[in-house]
């Protein structure tokens, strides 16, 4: 069943106008011809607004990061007492670890066993006291997996984020449901240094996910729907690239505001910023207006993208769109049922699991690289770019398929390098790690965009990012991992990668080939010869 929206543009037949004809929106913007001032316009606002992603994405490794700190008189003096080694933390010493469960069992006499060793049987830098969470909060050992929680229970957050927040965005329009998400950013932005509690700081946390799920997307998608079919995936590639660049940005502001707490205002103040500047400039979505039937409001946009660019709108024309009806459960079964999109499905949520465990694996880990841990967030966020821009090469040149088989193989490579306990190749690997990380994310994000049937396509790509959501909770703890066993989870992770590119043999590859719009069009994407028909026509 085809619904359609319509809406004549321009006089009536007779009048000396054109014959009216019906438009899609796509049509409509390749009328416009390629990127205009409105489409740069709203790729730089939706830029910062993606900016404040990876800073908020990444704020525990500055926030909680390692400080340094000495033993007390009172831990030396105690059997096995306190150990210093350095370039570890209390918690990561042995004998410390011991010394603290035997306070907490009340083995030690004359001693609460309610006390922390924080502060009794060691003590942080005063000068640097106020630089962490870990020394600011007194945590003691067995508060230290409360810091890979944190980080795991952010993308908690974003599993839920995501899915709340695109349903508003149907419900609301993009830029209401942009403007929610940036509030709820904000408001457990400024909470977060001014409550110096654990607890507070793991809640804060999850709703920082959650509103990443809503504001991070929705920009993506904006400035997606306002470009030309042709210009999609470049504009689209552009956005994934001003990811790498907060990423490795986000040392610059660690640098700066050393204290934690004022590291926390400044990550605060730019999602402050852009809330008012989207209430006065991000503009609404075409495609939304039309998709509730405001057709007057849609063809309002289109004119003004229209006048920004100079550009005129077809004279006589209708704008529709086709909705497909909705998917009932029989029917979604009846196509879950077919053997090889099940195994397309399958695998393709596990290249979108492996591509998240290694990316942020990789990131969580870092603390463990050798030198100063700014300098090395950096090198790691940079190493992101000229993988994003080699994938957006490859993809076109060899295919969807071996761009992401080669980019993890390599990746494969990496892990098993990183066994050598050498501070030099492991860094050097890590780079080269993250930047095929990068690539696995802009080849996955169009692959699946590009395999499913029409029907499907929303939730297959949907099941495959909950699948990259579960990889990155488990992520933070593989980077705790490393500190206690630094072989096995990279012997894991390799194996992993390994049979992530072998399987991925048997999915069919879709560069060059029309979407699917049915299921029987999905199992043409198996055979070998592209339309070459449809290929001269255009």
């Amino acid at each position: 069943m085809i619904i359609e929206n319509k809406l004549t543009v321009g006089g009536e037949v007779g009048n000396g106008l054109k014959k009216p004809r019906t438009y899609k929106i796509d049509e409509v913007l390749e009328h416009f011809g390629s990127i205009g001032k409105f489409q740069i316009y709203l790729i730089l606002l939706c830029t910062c607004i993606g900016l404040v992603a990876p800073w908020r994405i990444l704020f525990d490794i500055f926030a909680a990061k390692p400080v340094p700190w000495k033993c007390t008189t009172l831990g030396k003096s105690i059997s096995d007492g306190c150990k210093f080694e350095e370039g570890k933390m209390p918690c990561a010493v042995e004998a410390n670890a011991d010394l603290e469960s035997r306070l907490r069992s009340g083995e030690i006499e004359g001693m609460d066993k309610n006390a922390v060793g924080a502060g009794l049987f060691w003590e942080f830098d005063k000068e640097t006291a106020d630089h962490s969470i870990r020394s600011t909060m007194m945590l003691s050992c067995s508060d230290d997996w409360k810091f890979s929680f944190a980080s795991s229970i952010y993308f908690i957050g974003a599993f839920f984020g995501v899915w709340m927040f695109g349903s508003l965005s149907d419900m609301l329009g993009r830029r209401i449901t942009c403007m929610i998400s940036l509030g709820m950013c904000i408001g457990q932005a400024w909470i977060i240094p001014f409550f110096n509690n654990i607890t507070v700081y793991l809640a804060c946390r999850f709703f920082d996910g959650a509103a990443f799920g809503g504001f991070f997307l929705i920009a993506f998608v904006l400035e997606v729907e306002y470009a030309p079919p042709k210009y999609r995936n470049r504009v689209g590639s552009a956005f994934h690239f001003i990811t790498s660049v907060g990423m490795a940005t986000v040392a610059i502001w660690g640098v700066i505001f050393k204290p934690w707490k004022a590291y926390a205002i400044a990550l605060a103040i730019p999602p402050t910023i852009m809330l008012p500047v989207c209430y006065f400039l991000l503009p609404e979505s075409a495609r939304y207006y039309l998709g509730k039937g405001d057709d007057q409001s849609a063809l309002t946009m289109l004119q003004k993208v229209a006048d920004v660019n100079g550009k005129t709108i077809p004279a006589g024309c209708q704008l529709y769109e086709e909705v497909d009806e909705k998917t009932g459960v029989r029917d979604l079964l009846k196509r879950l049922s077919n053997g090889l999109l099940i195994r397309c499905a399958l695998i393709n949520m596990f290249g979108w699991f492996m591509t998240s465990l290694v990316y942020y694996m990789l990131w969580f880990s870092a603390k463990s690289l050798a030198g100063d841990i700014y300098v090395n967030a950096a090198i790691l966020g940079i190493a992101e770019i000229p993988g994003r821009a080699v994938a957006f090469v490859l993809m076109d040149k060899i295919g969807r398929k071996f761009t992401f088989m080669g980019s993890i193989g390599v990746g494969c490579v990496c892990m098993f390098v990183s066994i050598h306990d050498n501070p030099v190749s492991r860094k050097v690997m890590y780079c080269i790690g993250k930047a095929v990380s990068a690539a696995l994310w802009a080849v996955i994000y169009l692959y699946s965009s590009e395999m499913y049937p029409t029907k499907i396509r929303n939730l297959g790509s949907g099941i495959g990012s909950a699948a990259a959501r579960v990889a990155a909770l488990i992520a933070p703890f593989i980077g705790d991992w490393l500190e206690v066993s630094p072989i096995v989870p990279y012997i894991l992770v390799g194996v992993l990668a390994i049979v992530c590119s072998g399987i991925f043999m048997f999915v069919p590859e879709t560069s060059g080939k029309d979407l699917p719009q049915t299921l029987e069009d999905f199992e043409l994407l198996f055979e070998d010869k592209k339309d070459k028909g449809e290929d001269e026509q255009l």
